[in-house]
């Protein structure tokens, strides 16, 4: 699972499909979270804009996978 934040404070969680050169990101069967954090929303997939991303959380596996 993949977490993004974006600069307006909304969360998405999913699976990565793929990421581009600018950081669009596209993900499949999605969990999104307001900004204050009392509504979510399920969607089977979204595509969100690299200049949008605050920051993303890279699971430890990818981190660690690289490194050995």
């Amino acid at each position: 699972m993949q977490l993004v934040e974006l600069k307006n404070g909304e969360t998405y969680n999913g699976h990565l499909v793929n990421c581009d050169t600018w950081m669009n990101i596209h993900l499949r069967e999605v969990i999104c979270t307001s900004k204050d954090g009392d509504r979510f929303w399920r969607m089977p997939e979204c595509y969100i804009r690299g200049n949008t991303i605050k920051y993303l959380r890279v699971p430890d596996e990818l981190v660690y996978g690289c490194l050995g």
